[in-house]
């Protein structure tokens, strides 16, 4: 009896605090991410082939010599061969793994901050792995969520001021070279930023030594960036890759070609078909008489008012989340932005990838890195244009609640290539809906109302 009253209490006080627009959105939520929760669980439970994109990312290895994110792919094909583990289930519960420290991380440090949680589960923030129109295009089974793990780690460890320079260095350099080596996307949106936080660092040496000095910080980085672009691999190279788990994954003989084999596939890519191959679909393809880069010009703009304005507009108290604080993230943002650029337009054609990624390095540096540094690693002149951005933005659309919430709720991203099912599929509404067409088939609802109908008709007649 006690603790029914003691809940009866806490319900009653939450209810009467609460205005009902603020339940209605909380509910709405509430919804959403149980959408997630069914997406994610029957996205665990599909079995997935190994030549699909999902598990052959992870077969990249160096059985057919040194080669581009390959490292992850050699350490899995030794546990393999001499362990005989689940190959499928050990992919997937460490990108689950992945995923849950992420969020975790999120969640945390927004919840410290004071933050609103309201964007962590939208489509371009933590839940854009998870939302698919088909299950079998499962995304966070990648190394997505494991990049933005080291990239967590490293500003981390740059932040702490009890660690020595030399220690830096070398742990820095290490988990750098090491996520390069699984996957070359990293150093788009990683060393761009850690080298302008070891120039600011520097600033006081001059221009020319503090450049000299933060590409001597990041040389061993760089040195393995470049490896990976030299070493970037071929079909015979795929072939030999294919041919190694024959016998350890316990999979067929077969021949990889162009798209046989997904990502082990993509290895032997050509340079200049690929790159043209992913400019025309970014920006080129129409799909339902809608051009691709119309939708991307609107979306990005969409998703970074979003993000700059939605923890202002959702603060519980000015210290939360000030001007100031606002003009830092919108620089970082924009900053990102431009440094992943190249992946955008002509080496990747995975959108819901690109976009996580540039929203979740964001938010880790912002989070990570004092706001006072955050200032000064960026030129006045970079700041100002921040500035004139966001003033622009909020005198074509007055950042409200009610016009974030509208934004969020139909803002939504194809993750691979540009379609528009994807696009409606992803959207906040679309999930919300489709976990009331969840419940409503649990209930019988559908039972129920043709049987009332059946009723009603015979009755009259």
């Amino acid at each position: 009896m006690y603790m029914e009253f003691r809940m009866k209490s806490f319900l009653q006080k939450k209810l009467k605090g609460n205005s009902p627009k603020v339940l209605l959105l909380n509910g709405a939520y509430a919804l959403f991410l149980l959408s997630l929760a069914y997406n994610f669980t029957r996205q665990l439970f599909f079995n997935y082939a190994y030549e699909g994109w999902q598990i052959s990312e992870f077969l990249i290895n160096y059985q057919g010599g040194f080669v581009r994110r390959g490292l992850l792919g050699e350490i899995l094909f030794f546990f393999a061969k001499n362990f005989h583990i689940n190959l499928e289930w050990t992919i997937k519960i460490f990108c689950a793994a992945c995923l849950a420290l992420v969020c975790t991380f999120f969640v945390r440090s927004f919840l410290k901050k004071g933050y609103t949680l309201y964007i962590l589960p939208l489509c371009f923030f933590l839940g854009s792995h998870i939302i698919t129109a088909n299950y079998s295009d499962c995304h966070w089974i990648r190394k997505d969520h494991l990049m933005i793990c080291f990239f967590i780690a490293i500003l981390w460890i740059y932040s702490r001021k009890n660690i020595s320079a030399i220690i830096k260095f070398v742990i820095i350099n290490f988990l750098a070279i090491l996520i390069l080596l699984t996957h070359e996307m990293f150093a788009f949106f990683a060393l761009p930023v850690l080298f302008v936080l070891f120039f600011s660092q520097y600033k006081n040496k001059g221009i020319l030594q503090s450049a000299t000095l933060s590409l001597l910080s990041l040389l061993p980085c760089i040195f393995a960036f470049c490896l990976t672009l030299i070493y970037k691999g071929d079909y015979q190279t795929a072939q030999a890759m294919w041919d190694s788990w024959v016998i350890v994954a316990n999979q067929k003989n077969a021949n990889v070609d162009m798209l046989s084999h997904g990502a082990l596939s993509a290895i032997g890519w050509g340079t200049k078909p690929t790159l043209w191959l992913h400019y025309m679909r970014n920006f080129l393809k129409m799909d339902y008489n809608i051009l691709a880069l119309v939708v991307w010009c609107v979306t990005f703009v969409a998703i970074y008012y979003i993000a700059t304005n939605i923890l202002f507009v959702f603060r519980k108290n000015e210290k939360d989340f000030t001007d100031k604080n606002k003009t830092a993230l919108s620089s970082v943002l924009i900053f990102q932005f431009v440094c992943l650029l190249p992946v955008s337009t002509v080496l990747c054609c995975d959108y819901g990838r690109v976009i996580f990624l540039w929203i979740a390095s964001s938010f880790a540096i912002f989070i990570l890195i004092p706001a006072n540094m955050v200032d000064k690693i960026f030129p006045a002149i970079f700041v100002r244009l921040t500035e004139r951005i966001n003033n622009c933005l909020s005198n074509i659309l007055r950042p409200t609640k009610t016009t974030l919430i509208l934004l969020a709720m139909f803002t939504g991203i194809s993750a691979i290539d540009f379609l528009v099912r994807d696009i409606i599929c992803s959207t906040f509404i679309y999930n919300v809906l489709f976990a009331l067409s969840k419940i409503a088939i649990m209930l019988k609802v559908k039972v129920i109302l043709i049987a009332i109908f059946k009723f009603i008709v015979w009755g009259l007649y």
